[in-house]
């Protein structure tokens, strides 16, 4: 009997030695602690190419509905998060949301969901078990953040929520393999019924230095109607942040294009007619929004040369196939829902918005309006069904200055590089 109690002892006291939550390895988890607070204290400045892909859901339907695919660079400066599109040296403190106009964005795929677990000492961490994670040994931990520690907004109103979730460690190098996170509490008054998200995380060299970077996230929203949102993320050929870039916290224009040391402040003269045609036919299925495209001068008008560039990004893909019906009001709209999206049942939007034009070794803005499209000569007809911007389920005259939105057969959803667009040159953008 005594030698079976020894035996117990002695395993007993191997598994407390073994065992991340005994009381002799208490310390462990502020070592886990410290090491992340160290990589988050001494990333340096860098940036990522965020690929995202944007999916929705319909109450009734058991899968996601894929939206569009944005990409942007994202910039980690001074602890910040900022944003960019691909190719522009400024970055903007504005969501992927508010750079689109559309869809649904979570800021802390990045630093903030370290920051919330390991800096807030008003999070509570419990260890959970030694586990395997994607094929490799894992220590769990779960986490719970008091109310306040996210704030979660929904158009105009925001609010305070709690967080919890877990957190895998590698037992080795004490390196932060992946936080799963979901929102809880959150104000009723925001119509958000649950927010989480999951990052994973991986080393890279940025510069001379190894830092601890997300490497994938997957962002999900419900809505209390039912509705919900889902960003999955990818973060890729991550580079030290240079110094020749520029930090902007104003509200600068959503798709500006790289500035250019030789970029004109006046304005090309108003009323020129020009001919526009891309360099690369454009293909919906393989573009995403964010994407830089070119075209070039067809005609030579005023001091324009044939040959000059125009210079834009992709800012809009919709396949109207794929939208969330609108939730039925109590009293009907003048004009039903279901005529508006009938008008463009089995097309696709393809919404592009040239911002520069370059000739004579300079650049200056390109303010004009699209005017007519057709093809060139001595090829087919393009497979273009109309143009004009769908906004606020009704079907406006023209779009912005600048600005194309041309609807295509779902079934070859291509801007070809034959469509000839015939634009007016503006006095100033915005002008009617």
């Amino acid at each position: 009997m005594r030698l079976l109690l020894a035996l117990v002892a002695l395993v007993a006291a191997c598994a407390q030695t073994n065992d991340p939550a005994a009381p002799e390895n208490a310390s462990l988890l502020e070592r886990i602690k410290q090491r992340a607070i160290d990589d988050l204290a001494t990333a340096p400045n860098y940036v990522c190419v965020d690929s995202i892909e944007r999916s929705l859901s319909i109450p009734g339907e058991r899968q996601f509905r894929r939206l569009d695919r944005v990409h942007l660079e994202l910039a980690h400066i001074e602890g910040a998060d900022r944003f960019s599109w691909l190719g522009n040296s400024t970055f903007q403190s504005r969501t992927p949301t508010q750079m689109t106009g559309y869809g649904a964005s979570f800021g802390g795929d990045f630093a903030d969901n370290r920051t919330l677990i390991f800096k807030n000492n008003q999070t509570k961490i419990f260890y959970a078990a030694r586990t395997m994670l994607d094929g490799r040994p894992a220590l769990r931990y779960e986490f719970d953040a008091p109310r306040g520690a996210l704030r979660v907004a929904n158009g105009d109103q925001s609010g305070l929520a709690a967080a919890r979730g877990a957190f895998w460690i590698d037992p080795e190098t004490l390196d932060l393999l992946q936080i799963d996170l979901e929102s809880y509490a959150i104000p009723s008054n925001l119509a958000v019924q649950s927010i989480s998200d999951t990052t994973t995380y991986w080393r890279v060299l940025i510069g001379k230095r190894i830092a601890l970077l997300a490497h994938s996230s997957e962002f999900r929203l419900a809505y209390s109607d039912g509705t919900g949102r889902r960003n999955t993320s990818v973060f890729s050929n991550c580079r030290e942040y240079s110094a020749e870039s520029t930090l902007t916290f104003g509200s600068t224009h959503a798709h500006d294009l790289p500035p250019s040391s030789a970029t004109e402040n006046s304005h090309v003269p108003p009323g020129l007619e020009l001919q526009l045609a891309l360099d690369k036919t454009l293909d919906a299925t393989e573009a995403a929004v964010g994407d830089p495209i070119r075209a070039h001068v067809l005609n030579a008008a005023g001091n324009i040369p044939r040959g000059a560039r125009v210079y834009g990004r992709v800012s809009r893909i919709i396949n109207f196939d794929d939208q969330i019906p609108l939730p039925r009001p109590e009293r009907p709209p003048p004009t039903p829902q279901d005529t508006i999206r009938s008008l463009h049942a089995g097309e696709v939007l393809i919404q592009i918005e040239f911002q520069q034009i370059e000739y004579r070794h300079a650049r200056a803005p390109f303010v004009a309006r699209l005017i007519d499209l057709e093809s060139l000569p001595g090829k087919p007809d393009p497979a273009i069904h109309s143009f004009g911007y769908l906004d606020n389920d009704m079907v406006v005259k023209s779009d912005p200055p600048g600005t194309a939105s041309v609807y295509v057969p779902k079934e070859n959803p291509v801007l070809e590089r034959d469509v000839v667009m015939q634009w007016v040159t503006a006095s100033e953008r915005g002008s009617q």
